[in-house]
């Protein structure tokens, strides 16, 4: 459809305002150590240190290379004080909502995933490289801040799991100045947009992502969490690359960033890769298009490979909340038909770079949308995997729609134009703010039945129903002092919470033999399995709210842990002590321990 508004323009690149748009672009580029740290362990079983090194130089030249050749600070003030105030809002809401300082800033509803990453991530790292099937990312950069900055398990999957939105507002605030600027050319648009996405994140950050974040966060899957991070990143590097085959360069590369990292919805960023490489081919001189075809088929190919790969695990079941899945997915393809309306409404402008975004977004929303449909056409099983499945999509579309709101909400202050272009620009900023609210509400519905326990983790205070600590950070403290003081090893904490169970005894030491046989510590929490012996000491909790735990877990077929704990308990050698537990009703609670 030809563009329908007067031309504007182009600015010169370097008359053009820059923001903190590259600077924030080159931050992101020093994910690069844990990427190549990751992949080259899972392919090629190298030390982990052998990869991050090659990463630190590549990412230290790119750094060096930018800044040197290309300067790119911030010339205008505005823009960059706009795109500031964003980032504070972007991540001081996520901190203000999710951070729950009581608990130290994680949350669990009550599933063992957390202790199992914590587990597979010591095999990994020791003796185990092609643990997980490889998708392994999240673990590289969990234990690289370990060693980095001194952390235990539980701050650094802290700190990886708030990183997810991290580099979600990066994504989102940095690419928002690409299209703008290329795209209008002035300053006054850049900030308007700007504007747009800091009320676009007031809408849909809390009402959506958020509550999506905190669930997933809860249920412990890390790995499928960060995964968003390879896929936003490759998002924005297949739009906003002006060269075929700078583009097509990054949909490979991110393809590997994306599969060592989670695999559950590989089958859609393949298929989706597949099908742009053969559309960019095109564009590309002979010799070049020779070689890239051929690796877009492979795709398609490894796509279909990736789709049959899932169908074993459609009978496999998991603690999982089921959410309205249906509404969920109408919602989604409703989505899709909008924004592929966006996509071939003028105006144009003079860069495509709007229409790339879209085009990555609604291939990977769509196909996703139709692998579900198919799903559930085929009455095979809704459960654990199904449930997770749409996620990536869910907020990948979330992400292109703001962007778009943003972008089209900048386009009103370009200068004056046609007045029918003028009303082209007010009817789709209109209509992909109305889109941005309504998809926001949709899928606020469709994801209900996570609202009791976000609004715990809102409200942050006890007393708690839905939600319990990923790990008591004053009983580990006892224990690492204790073992510290005793010269001792640790033979086991026993706890009446089967998270605290499976990730405490991981992070204090206890590696399970083969987490996946035997789900991580599920013999320790169900039959008191600790370790006793010659210089082993043995804790559990025993406040009084916790012997009664053990006493309901007896009656619900848990009966060994109970009888375990209170043979401990009968011991004249333990010792007690009491601690404070901000995140309990009454603040205080009890360990106790013995040593042999």
């Amino acid at each position: 459809m030809p563009d329908t508004h007067d031309p504007q323009p182009s600015p010169s690149l370097a008359a053009r305002p820059r923001g903190l748009g590259a600077l924030g672009f080159l931050l992101l580029s020093w994910l690069l150590p844990f990427v190549l740290a990751s992949v080259l362990r899972a392919t090629l079983g190298l030390p982990l240190w052998v990869g991050a090194a090659a990463g630190v130089l590549l990412a230290a030249f790119l750094t060096w290379t930018v800044l040197s050749a290309l300067r790119p600070w911030p010339d205008h003030a505005l823009l960059a004080g706009v795109q500031g105030l964003c980032l504070a809002a972007m991540l001081g809401l996520t901190w203000r909502l999710l951070g729950i300082p009581v608990m130290g800033g994680l949350v669990s509803t009550g599933g063992g995933d957390a202790g199992n990453h914590a587990a597979l991530r010591a095999d990994f790292v020791t003796h185990a490289p092609g643990t997980y099937q490889g998708f392994t990312v999240f673990h590289t950069v969990t234990y690289g801040l370990e060693q980095l900055f001194g952390l235990d398990a539980f701050t650094s999957f802290r700190a990886g799991f708030y990183l997810v939105p991290a580099v979600l507002a990066l994504a989102l605030v940095s690419g928002l100045e690409v299209v703008t600027v290329r795209r209008w050319g002035t300053a006054r648009a850049a900030v308007a947009a700007q504007v747009a996405l800091l009320a676009a994140t007031a809408v849909a950050w809390p009402l959506l992502l958020l509550r999506l974040l905190h669930y997933h966060q809860a249920e412990g899957f890390y790995a499928h969490l960060f995964g968003l991070v390879p896929l936003v990143l490759a998002w924005l590097a297949y739009g906003l690359p002006r060269a075929a085959w700078a583009r097509c360069a990054a949909l490979v590369l991110f393809t590997v960033f994306y599969r060592y990292t989670y695999g559950l919805n590989l089958g859609d960023f393949l298929f989706t890769c597949g099908v742009l490489l053969l559309l960019e081919g095109r564009g590309l001189p002979s010799k070049l298009r020779l070689g890239v075809w051929p690796v877009g088929l492979a795709f398609l190919g490894a796509a279909a490979y990736a789709y049959w790969r899932l169908l074993p695990l459609a009978h496999i079941s998991g603690g999982f909340i089921p959410h309205g899945y249906e509404r969920a997915l109408r919602v989604q393809c409703w989505t899709v038909v909008g924004l592929l309306v966006v996509r071939f409404l003028p105006p144009r402008g003079e860069e495509a770079v709007e229409r790339r975004l879209l085009d990555f977004a609604l291939l990977f929303a769509g196909v996703n949308a139709a692998i579900q449909g198919a799903y559930l056409s085929a009455r095979l099983p809704i459960d654990y995997y199904f449930l997770k499945y749409g996620l990536h999509a869910v907020l990948l579309l979330l992400s292109a729609l703001m962007l778009v709101t943003s972008s089209r909400v900048g386009a009103l202050l370009l200068p004056a134009r046609a007045p029918r272009a003028r009303a082209w620009s007010v009817a789709l900023a209109v209509l992909v703010a109305v889109m941005l609210v309504e998809v926001t509400r949709g899928w606020g519905r469709a994801f209900r039945v996570y609202d009791a326990s976000y609004e715990e983790r809102v409200r942050g205070q006890p007393p708690f129903q839905f939600l319990e600590p990923l790990e008591d950070r004053g009983a580990t403290a006892i224990v690492r002092e204790v073992l510290r003081d005793t010269g001792k090893r640790f033979g086991g904490l026993l706890s009446p919470s089967w998270p605290q169970v499976n990730f405490a005894n991981v992070e204090l030491g206890w590696v399970p033999d083969d987490w996946q046989a035997r789900n991580g510590h599920w013999p320790v929490f169900e039959n008191g399995a600790v370790r006793e012996g010659p210089d082993t000491c043995v804790f559990w909790e025993a406040a009084e709210t916790d012997l009664e735990a053990y006493r309901r877990l007896g009656a619900d077929g848990v009966p060994r842990l109970e009888a375990r704990v209170r043979q401990l308990q009968e011991r004249p050698d333990r010792v007690c002590r009491e601690y404070a537990a901000p995140w309990m009703a009454g603040g205080r609670r009890t360990l106790c321990h013995r040593c042999d």
